[in-house]
C-alpha cells in the first residue's frame, strides 16, 4: 500500500530564497524517493487521506457568485502527476496532470466522481472551467476527473460535510504560495516490496 512519510526538510526550506530555488529542492526530493530501491512511484501532496488535516473551500461553475450559505464545498488537495499512480486512484475521464502544465499555462484541476456528478448532473465535465476560492478568483480548466477517495475512513467520509473533490498541480502553485505550501507537503510512496523494509531509505 502507499505509505505517507513527512520530511524533516523545516530548516532546509526556510534558508531558500527563491521560488525556483524551492521548486528545484522539491524536484530533488521526488528525484531521490524514486532512486530508492523497491519505490515504484513517488509523489508530493499537501493532505494524505487518514490523515490529519484538510483544505476545503468553495467553488462554483459561473462567474457569478453565490450567496455564502448556498456555495458548494470541495476538498482540495495539490499534487504532483504520479499522486494517481501512487494512491491506486482510477481515472475516470480525461487526463490527470503532466509535465507541460507549468506555470506559464493555462490553469487546470481535476475534479472527483462526487464533484461531476453534483456540479454537472451528468453532463461531461471535461473541458469546463471551475471557479475555486472567493469572488475575485479566476477560473481554471476541468481537464480530468477521478475515482472518489474516502478521505476520513469507509464509515466517517459518508458522514463528512465535504465530499466533493479538487486535485491542483503542484507545478501550477503561485510563487507566493509556495513557502506555505512546503510547510505541509509530504511524500507519498508506492513501493514493490513491503514499505517497512524501506523505512531506513526514505
Amino acid at each position: 500500500p502507499p505509505r505517507s512519510t513527512l520530511f524533516p526538510y523545516t530548516t532546509l526550506f526556510r534558508s531558500l530564497r527563491s521560488p525556483a530555488q524551492m521548486r528545484a529542492a522539491w524536484q530533488d526530493v521526488l528525484d531521490r524517493a524514486r532512486s530508492v530501491p523497491g519505490v515504484k512511484f513517488a509523489a508530493l501532496a499537501d493532505i494524505i487521506p487518514m490523515r490529519a488535516g484538510e483544505n476545503a473551500g468553495p467553488y462554483r461553475t459561473r462567474a457569478a457568485p453565490l450567496p455564502p450559505n448556498e456555495e458548494p464545498v470541495a476538498l482540495a488537495s495539490t499534487v504532483t502527476p504520479d499522486y494517481l499512480k501512487v494512491m491506486g486512484i482510477p481515472l475516470r475521464e480525461g487526463r490527470f496532470f503532466e509535465q507541460r502544465d507549468r506555470v506559464n499555462t493555462e490553469p487546470v484541476v481535476v475534479i472527483d466522481e462526487n464533484l461531476a456528478r453534483h456540479a454537472f448532473e451528468g453532463r461531461k465535465a471535461v473541458g469546463r472551467q471551475l471557479w475555486l476560492g472567493g469572488m475575485d478568483s479566476a477560473p481554471v480548466r476541468i481537464i480530468g476527473v477521478v475515482g472518489h477517495v474516502r478521505h476520513w475512513g469507509l464509515a466517517a467520509d459518508d458522514q463528512s460535510r465535504v465530499r466533493d473533490q479538487v486535485y491542483l498541480p503542484f507545478s501550477q502553485v503561485r510563487d507566493p504560495l509556495l513557502r506555505v505550501l512546503s510547510a505541509v507537503l509530504s511524500i507519498a510512496v508506492r513501493t514493490k516490496t513491503p514499505p517497512l523494509s524501506l523505512m531506513d531509505r526514505l
